[in-house]
């Protein structure tokens, strides 16, 4: 029997005991998914019930979801955190994917370094196998995590490219050259969050994490690491200070920094000059740049 909560926004298919969700209404921006609805317990979201939901930002399910259909969040534009049981839960193929703004899979229990890497598994890995509730989080799982992202940094930046030309998605438009950077965004997006979540993390590889940003930083070749701050994390200012722990920004390049950031940046652009402490010339420039 299918029911709808006009309060809740949310369509669920009762039988016996249990409930699961089907559907919800379309403008729906904050989902939080009851434990039980009519006395039954909630313990599904069925396939499909929020693939293409465009303004959903974040979603709470409760510890009595077990299994979560294919499909089920799939290509949720603003989707940007979701809350997970920490007990098992069965995951159908692609829950999660084409969200690109995915930033935490919050996991009750665990700590706010699973969330973000698992969102990253995800959203930039696109590792659906690290969505384990019961281990997620774990000494062998972060170990899992870096064979991974050392597995991906060692792939040849064009690596997929013939397959993408034959059946590409649709909105992704890339030339050979295009497509390369891309690539190598994806990594340096990978470097970074590892970097700022780095529990566990071995010497040697923040070593090699910190040696591919420099080499994709501002003025080389290659500004996959810078391109992808400006344009993937705004005014996040915890990748600026990234970028000068490991001098990818310097006094030499730092012109070209704030140069390269929108009015819609004066957040990080006012950092950047703090951080460097610069003269009143700077601050006339920055001024300049405000105009």
């Amino acid at each position: 029997m299918r029911m709808y909560d006009k309060d809740l926004g949310i369509t669920f298919e009762l039988s016996g005991e249990t409930a699961a969700v089907i559907d919800a209404d379309r403008n729906v921006t904050k989902l939080s998914v009851p434990p039980e609805y009519e006395g039954a317990a909630v313990t599904a979201i069925r396939k499909k019930a929020f693939l293409g939901f465009k303004q959903l930002t974040e979603v709470i399910l409760p510890d009595t979801v077990e299994r979560i259909g294919e499909w089920a969040f799939t290509s949720c534009d603003q989707l940007a955190e979701v809350q997970l049981s920490g007990g098992p839960c069965e995951f159908g193929q692609g829950v999660f994917k084409n969200d690109k703004r995915l930033r935490r899979l919050w996991i009750r229990g665990r700590s706010e370094t699973c969330a973000a890497l698992l969102a990253g598994a995800i959203s930039i890995m696109e590792a659906e196998y690290f969505l384990t509730p019961e281990s997620a989080g774990s000494s062998e799982w972060l170990l899992k995590w870096d064979q991974k992202l050392e597995n991906v940094l060692r792939l040849a930046d064009d690596e997929g490219y013939h397959l993408y030309v034959l059946c590409g998605e649709e909105d992704l438009h890339f030339d050979y050259d295009e497509y390369l950077e891309f690539t190598r965004r994806k990594k340096a997006g990978l470097c970074m969050l590892r970097l700022l979540w780095p529990e566990e993390l071995s010497e040697e590889l923040s070593a090699r994490l910190s040696e591919y940003l420099r080499a994709h930083s501002l003025g080389q070749k290659s500004q996959a690491a810078w391109d992808e701050v400006v344009s993937g994390h705004g005014d996040d200012l915890r990748y600026y200070e990234l970028l000068i722990r490991l001098q990818c920004i310097t006094g030499d390049n730092l012109e070209a920094a704030l140069l390269g950031l929108s009015d819609r940046h004066a957040e990080a652009k006012a950092y950047l000059l703090k951080q460097f402490n610069q003269s009143n010339k700077a601050d006339d420039f920055f001024d300049g740049l405000l105009l």
